[in-house]
């Protein structure tokens, strides 16, 4: 079997609520698919998150990678990462570079999966998981009637965590999250998220110590992203200052950026993601480290199915795991690329059985969701 091409598919979808957060809004949400074909028919399919924000130079990226990987034989992921990565450390050692790299190592693991008839997670040693804890990820900024009216859904829902976010002014923030905790109740953990890792004009850390200390009371789970993603000392400074535990490294790529978390010491959740900090290799790597650091894993999966799927897959594998994100925010992609539904049971996610990654990308959904460049992020710290 060898590698023919690689095709970049780019796809629109507009979700059912309007999402706006203290660094931006959504009018629609683009996924930049990647899918690897191969002489046998048989292809894969993996995602990169940073196509949410700049599809087209995900396109002008698998356009420079095709070339290193026509020919081969697509079995051979290790190696294949490897090559790609050697040959592009002056410009993709980090960021859009290496989500894109991770993308296509993701749809190398669906098409091994495939010729061998096994989940990926299989593929990866198997499962020290039998279930897995989701978490409803949603919590947007909007009324804030309407917020309470959706933490009672995930209530009744059967949910028993939920996270929302944070970032629009102190008052605010804390009437937000005082009216959630009482919506929600007390058995239901609760996590918040500050939004600072890619926030245009991130909180200092003494920002995020003064929102914080007024949320110890509400027995969080976790405050997640209280400063920018390359601020290490500042996360440590609010870590040592509250009693919360701290996340973050959604918005970081590469173990080399999850190092500098460890080192200082500003983590007890580490969020990475196999669709933006460079595949599923380089997740597992991360989750070894915060292993060794004792540090948590919340694998960050926030977009299609062809994001959470390597998400899934690679969570039930890593021993640190302790709860996994399903985005709640009405994106269709969410689930329609599914090829077998995620099992979702009282709360908890129950493994795929599909060979793969269990994603597809059928003719129908890329006429449904063809790509509106003219939409997208904007990026503007909201007041």
């Amino acid at each position: 079997m060898k590698i023919t091409s690689l095709e970049t598919i780019l796809l629109t979808a507009a979700p059912t609520e309007e999402i706006r957060w203290s660094g931006g809004s959504l009018s629609s949400v683009h996924a930049s698919l990647i899918q690897v074909h191969t002489d046998e028919g048989i292809t894969g399919l993996g995602e990169t998150y940073a196509g949410i924000f700049a599809p087209l130079a995900v396109k002008g990226i698998v356009e420079a990678l095709e070339p290193l990987l026509v020919g081969e034989d697509p079995t051979q992921v290790a190696y294949l990462f490897q090559k790609m990565y050697s040959k592009t450390l002056f410009w993709a050692r980090v960021g859009v570079g290496i989500s894109t790299i991770g993308a296509i190592e993701t749809a190398l693991w669906d098409i091994l999966g495939k010729v061998r008839g096994l989940p990926v997670y299989e593929l990866l040693g198997g499962k020290v998981h039998s279930r897995l804890p989701i978490y409803a990820s949603g919590g947007l900024e909007k009324p804030l009637d309407q917020t309470i009216e959706e933490m009672r859904r995930y209530r009744a829902e059967g949910f028993r965590a939920v996270k929302v976010r944070i970032g629009m002014g102190f008052r605010q923030d804390l009437r937000k999250m005082e009216a959630v905790r009482d919506a929600l109740g007390n058995d239901i953990e609760l996590m918040v998220d500050a939004v600072q890792g890619h926030n245009p004009e991130p909180w200092s850390a003494g920002e995020a110590i003064q929102i914080g200390k007024a949320m110890e009371h509400l027995n969080l789970r976790w405050f997640e992203e209280p400063c920018a993603a390359t601020d290490y000392a500042g996360y440590a400074h609010v870590r040592r200052q509250l009693s919360i535990p701290i996340s973050g490294g959604e918005s970081s790529t590469s173990i080399h950026e999850f190092r500098n978390f460890f080192n200082a010491g500003a983590l007890d959740i580490a969020q990475p993601d196999t669709a933006h900090s460079g595949g599923i290799q380089e997740c597992r790597k991360i989750a070894a480290l915060a292993q060794s650091h004792g540090v948590e894993v919340a694998f960050h999966s926030w977009g299609s199915s062809v994001v959470l799927a390597p998400n899934y897959h690679l969570a039930f594998t890593v021993p640190n795991t302790s709860i996994l994100e399903y985005p709640t925010w009405g994106f269709p992609l969410c689930n329609e690329l599914f090829s077998e539904k995620p099992r979702i049971e009282d709360g908890y996610l129950y493994p795929s059985t599909a060979p793969g990654l269990g994603v597809e990308l059928t003719d129908e959904v890329r006429g449904k969701y063809a790509f509106q460049a003219s939409t997208g992020v904007t990026m503007q710290r909201a007041r």
